[in-house]
């Protein structure tokens, strides 16, 4: 697409400024999708490699949520497609890179806008549970065909290749929430829609657990309370021993240089 509007752009560019301009956008569309492409190759590359860090703190997942329903409103509303988020007044904080898990959100709710008619929805709710707090994002879509469901989180698989994408897009949140110690599954009907679960644990009360990506300094425990080192028991062993033997040797008085021993003056 970019080489051949790139030919047209250079054909009209004297002639049919309209034709220019709608040639430019084309091109950075594009551009900037292919971008994106390769970036996630990469990421992907480096996450199942273990080569990419997380930057983990705790966080309120309730706003990294609530912006990606933000950045797709409008995408939503053009396509003609009702987005809306059912906010909970608060759910416990989590342990995470904030700016992995807002781009787990914004993946699952492109492709529920993607794969929904317009005059259709899509529903994200949070709630919190035990021990966890439990995203759904529900679409009334095309769905997914039951023989395609247990497929759908592989790199660069698409069940539907009528509609735009790379396909990395699920597998890469997918890989995400598994670092973060979670769980992504979805249930789909075709021709009903799909719900996408995402299931992420909370803070332990008292205690900060990160998965093994993240900073392992923030898991150590604090100098002030971290327990002395055991005492070096060998050490004190041959001090001890060698102390006995300096007061063995004192015990026994010196005999003065030539004097006989007892024996001997008897004789």
């Amino acid at each position: 697409a970019i080489k051949g509007w790139g030919e047209t752009v250079r054909g009209a560019i004297n002639n049919d400024r309209a034709l220019v301009v709608k040639g430019v956008d084309v091109i950075v569309r594009e551009a900037e999708r292919l971008s994106g492409l390769v970036e996630e190759l990469l990421d992907f590359s480096r996450m199942q490699s273990g080569r990419l860090s997380l930057k983990m703190e705790r966080l309120d997942i309730l706003a990294e949520l609530g912006e990606a329903v933000y950045t797709y409103e409008e995408a939503a509303r053009r396509a003609g497609v009702l987005l809306s988020y059912h906010e909970p007044e608060s759910v416990p904080p989590v342990i995470g890179d904030p700016d992995r898990l807002e781009q787990v959100f914004i993946n699952v709710i492109d492709n529920a806008v993607k794969y929904t008619a317009a005059g259709g929805a899509v529903n994200v709710d949070a709630v919190a549970e035990e021990g966890c707090v439990k995203i759904t994002v529900t679409d009334t879509g095309v769905g997914i065909p039951a023989s395609d469901l247990d497929r759908v989180k592989e790199k660069f698989y698409k069940a539907n290749k009528t509609v735009r994408g790379s396909g990395i897009g699920l597998a890469m949140a997918d890989e995400i929430v598994k670092q973060h110690n979670g769980l992504l599954f979805l249930e789909s009907k075709e021709g009903v829609g799909t719900t996408v679960t995402i299931v992420l644990p909370t803070e332990v009360q008292g205690e900060t657990k990160l998965p093994p990506q993240g900073d392992v300094s923030l898991a150590l425990p604090h100098p002030e309370t971290a327990p002395e080192p055991a005492p070096d028991l060998t050490q004190a062993n041959a001090s001890a021993e060698e102390s006995n033997v300096k007061e063995n040797s004192n015990d026994k008085p010196e005999k003065p240089a030539g004097e006989p021993d007892g024996e001997s003056a008897g004789l």
